[in-house]
């Protein structure tokens, strides 16, 4: 089964330059989950009574759950003929493969799980993909939309270019008619130079015909100075809304990226669980995540608002509130590492930008926990205050520290890491600083390696 999944991804590549380019994301989009299930299931399907029956195996379903997504990273929406059938078949070998390890697997360790168990353990993996799929679909849409206001914009500068080369060209028209009616004036001066009369006539005559000409290059040079102008905002614009389409997309894959982390170890953990009373709780925080989940979704779409002509609208953000649900989208997190986060929030309500508010603290308080020192717990303090002009945040932490001498430069960079034995994109601070620049402040770092990391981020708070 490897060297065949190895062939069938070598024939991805003959596919593509064959230019089978649908054939080869199709494939693509199935090899692994099929080739997974294939391997588990060979050898059962010879000799069941020779393997017990193990709900949920989490290297196996975290495979499947994975590749799940990858039709919506290969395939556009409107490509529904084959975006369908890559999820069709992905979630059928979801659906199926703990049924087929249930039916080939020793009769004694099947009769050890009653079907209600069963059942359960199913429509939870189910409804996480449900969430999985969802949130992809919700953050591919997005881009393809704002991609497509792209097209629209680049259209309408298209067309302004057109008109403006038809301006030139007309302009041009008129400067060849100028200069035949210059030389029609002078076939006439030099008839009219035999009567003293008539050659005053003619002189008055011409010197009618400049002026307008003159008043007709001015008004012609002022409509080019006013289209060049417009060219010019319009470039600005689509400058301007390619780098807010990059940051969006930014934020959405960050954000989202929490909540759904925190699903997929709750169901772990509801996999591995064996008391109905634990498998309840896992279920209520499953819920807690979800719902979680839908608020980082509903502040996204505040952001979709706001870019329609309403961008600037602020109101009112509770800190409690904000922090309570990022700390609830990375409970698994905390619990696991016994982290203590503390607040101080004196300034306890602001008046800003709910989603950067929420995204800038998100970033900063998983920063913490990510590069946190394993000699030693890692305590979070959180706090606020109002100066004369700015509303001061900041997040203070013990982990492991930045050496500024070294990388001040580059701490908001885009990628820029600086702990490489720790997993992450280098993506957080940048979008902090992005958002903060946003909110006309700005950000302070101080920091000492093994001695913990002080972040102080200063916000103009907005009026009602």
């Amino acid at each position: 089964m490897v060297l065949t999944t190895i062939i069938a991804l070598c024939l991805i590549l003959l596919f593509n330059k064959l230019e089978q380019h649908n054939l080869s994301r199709f494939t693509l989009s199935i090899i692994i989950p099929l080739t997974s299930m294939m391997i588990v299931m060979m050898p059962r399907i010879s000799n069941p009574e020779l393997y017990k029956y193990l709900p949920r195996s989490p290297a196996l379903f975290c495979i499947v759950l994975a590749t799940s997504i990858v039709p919506l990273m290969v395939f556009s929406t409107r490509e529904v003929r084959y975006l369908a059938s890559a999820l069709f078949i992905n979630i059928s070998i979801l659906l199926v493969i703990d049924p087929l390890l249930f039916i080939f697997s020793s009769t004694s360790s099947v009769e050890q799980y009653p079907p209600s168990r069963f059942i359960s353990n199913n429509i939870v993996i189910f409804i996480g993909e449900l969430f999985l799929i969802g949130s992809t679909i919700f953050l591919k849409s997005l881009f393809e939309y704002f991609e497509k206001e792209n097209e629209i914009l680049i259209e309408s500068l298209n067309e302004k270019n057109a008109e403006l080369e038809t301006r030139n060209k007309e302009l041009f028209n008129l400067n060849q008619d100028i200069e035949t009616q210059n030389e029609e004036i002078q076939a006439q001066s030099e008839e009219l130079i035999q009567s003293q009369e008539s050659l005053l006539t003619a002189h008055h005559e011409i010197e009618r015909q400049k002026t307008e000409l003159e008043k007709k290059n001015i008004l012609l040079e002022q409509s080019l100075d006013a289209k060049s102008k417009d060219l010019l905002n319009s470039n600005q614009q689509l400058v301007v809304q390619n780098h807010e389409l990059q940051q969006f997309s930014y934020t959405v894959s960050h954000n989202l990226r929490g909540p759904v982390a925190s699903m997929l170890g709750l169901i772990n953990i509801h996999q591995l669980s064996k008391s109905e009373a634990d498998r309840a709780n896992i279920l209520t925080l499953l819920e807690k995540s979800a719902q979680s989940l839908e608020t980082v979704i509903h502040d996204l779409n505040k952001i979709i608002d706001i870019r329609k002509d309403k961008f600037n609208i602020s109101e009112k953000v509770d800190l409690e509130k904000e922090l309570a649900i990022i700390v609830q989208s990375l409970n698994v997190f905390i619990t696991e590492n016994e982290v203590t986060i503390s607040n101080d929030f004196q300034a306890g309500e602001i008046i800003s930008i709910k989603a950067y508010i929420n995204s800038i603290l998100y970033n900063l308080v998983s920063n913490a926990i990510q590069y946190r020192s394993p000699d030693r717990k890692l305590i979070v303090k959180i706090s606020s205050h109002r100066t004369l002009d700015f509303i001061v945040l900041a997040v203070s932490d013990n982990g492991l520290g930045i050496d500024m001498t070294r990388f001040k430069g580059d701490l908001f960079k885009l990628y820029k890491r600086f702990h490489t034995h720790v997993e992450g994109k280098g993506l957080g601070l940048y979008l902090v600083k992005q958002q903060v620049e946003k909110l006309n402040g700005h950000i302070e770092v101080v920091s000492h390696p093994d001695e913990g990391t002080h972040f102080t981020v200063y916000i103009k708070e907005s009026t009602e």
